[in-house]
């Protein structure tokens, strides 16, 4: 059930929304057990068949961390620890790698293995790393003390479950058990719910009328066809790169936005990151959550940059190839986080030697080296990949308007104008932080965004990271 579906804007957002006002005044238990209840009813409106599974991970890895509480022994409480570690990235790699391993292994081999398709769980990849964070604080003994419910909460908290933001228990469970108080976690309050519904009313904005306007630009270009002419091939190189952002930004404002309304603060996952003028920055200010689950959880325990320059490229480089493979089983995907890593190692070298671009030319030469790289996020093969490239250094002519779906002078303003968006205009945390002169302007504000976007839904267009 997307958020920018009629069924949820109109019937189940309105609806849990009235539920969890009802539960809320019996208490933060009753409060916990509805969204949890709410949570896997929008889990499995797409498919059933992955609410066990889901619910199966939950209670395993909750009993897996007791263990870990319970294990004095060192030796002994590393080994649980890699156990569970290695249990939650097994399923993940069952589900979403399997066949592109075994699809390797035949061409390397030139065997033929054959495996029923898998269908991918909404959310695996999500949910995996959240579990991961909870076993590491168990073995770390950070976690507060906390029974099943809040846990269940914690991991199926309807807002973020499917896209992220990837938050930490830290983060979250000490807001589900907190005492309450009007207006905080758990209890329904008039402030929040209207700061939520703003927030939520920015990212549908985002979301519906910015990022599906520019997706049909880019299909035609990315998944089939003859080398493209080189304006249409930077013109859906370039529609893509907003769209993935707006897509993915609008989707998390809409999560913080929905998590507000039931008083509870999720963690911030943009920060204009096409504002960056290098791409170690553009890491600190896109997918937030992702970066330093990154950092944290792989690139400092490989040793960071602790062991010297080549150890440290290799650990950027790795880390960025895995992080790459964490967005899909497939070798586009595997050099995309590659480009990354090669460009965060070079970057380091280049801070030695102490020299500085210009501004505007160090943030031109990321926006590039960014959008480059989502050729290969974008495209579905590496053939098809080969063939924008060509059509991006000339190899397909410099036709201009070649085609019903092409980036002509019309569709350029527009990407202009998006671009000068994501350039200039405060982000929605900036927006969120103005001192509004009255609760009029608020409103007004809301009733624009919310109705310019609800008169545009028509068919939306996917959200972007719902295949992760």
């Amino acid at each position: 059930m997307p958020f920018d579906s009629y069924a949820f804007l109109f019937a189940f957002l309105p609806l849990v929304l009235l539920g969890f006002a009802a539960c809320a005044r019996a208490g933060r238990r009753a409060a916990m057990l509805y969204l949890v209840g709410a949570s896997l009813l929008f889990y499995g409106w797409w498919d059933w068949r992955y609410v066990p599974l889901l619910g199966g991970s939950l209670l395993g890895n909750f009993l897996w961390a007791r263990l870990l509480g319970r294990v004095a022994a060192p030796v002994a409480r590393r080994r649980l620890l890699a156990v569970g570690i290695a249990a939650n990235l097994g399923l993940l790699a069952w589900f979403k790698y399997a066949g592109f391993l075994l699809a390797n292994l035949d061409a390397l081999l030139g065997v033929e293995w054959t495996l029923a398709a898998i269908a991918l769980p909404l959310a695996i990849s999500f949910f995996t790393f959240e579990q991961i964070t909870y076993l590491v604080d168990a073995y770390r003994r950070r976690l507060p003390p906390h029974g099943l419910l809040p846990y269940a909460l914690f991991l199926t908290f309807f807002p973020r479950l499917i896209a992220g933001p990837i938050v930490r228990p830290g983060e979250l469970l000490p807001q589900l058990l907190a005492p309450r108080r009007a207006g905080g976690p758990l209890t329904a309050a008039a402030g929040p719910i209207a700061n939520g519904l703003f927030i939520f009313a920015i990212g549908l904005f985002k979301k519906v009328v910015i990022a599906d306007t520019l997706a049909p630009w880019v299909a035609p270009v990315f998944d089939a066809g003859p080398v493209p002419p080189l304006f249409d091939a930077w013109g859906a190189l370039l529609a893509f790169t907003l769209r993935i952002y707006f897509d993915f930004s609008g989707y998390t404002d809409m999560a913080v936005g929905l998590a507000r309304m039931f008083g509870i603060a999720l963690p911030e996952n943009f920060d204009s990151p096409y504002q960056a003028r290098s791409i170690g920055e553009f890491w600190r200010r896109w997918h937030i959550t992702l970066s330093t689950f990154l950092r944290d959880f792989l690139y400092i325990p490989l040793g960071g940059n602790r062991r010297g320059e080549l150890r440290t490229a290799l650990n950027l480089l790795l880390t960025m190839l895995l992080g790459g493979l964490w967005h899909g089983a497939g070798w586009t995907f595997v050099l995309w986080g590659g480009w990354h890593g090669a460009l965060l190692a070079l970057e380091r070298q280049w801070r030695r030697t102490g020299l500085r671009l210009p501004g505007p030319l160090a943030w031109a030469l990321t926006f590039l080296a960014v959008a480059l790289g989502f050729v290969l996020f974008r495209a579905p093969t590496l053939e098809r990949a080969a063939v924008v490239f060509a059509g991006l250094f000339g190899a397909g002519g410099l036709a201009w308007d070649s085609g019903p779906q092409a980036c002509g002078a019309h569709e350029w303003k527009r990407l202009l104008a998006a671009l000068a968006i994501v350039l200039w205009a405060p982000n929605r945390q900036a927006i969120v932080a103005w001192p509004w002169r009255s609760d009029l302007a608020y409103a007004a504000a809301f009733a624009a965004l919310a109705g310019v976007a609800v008169l545009s839904l028509g068919a939306p267009a996917p959200f972007v990271y719902f295949q992760f």
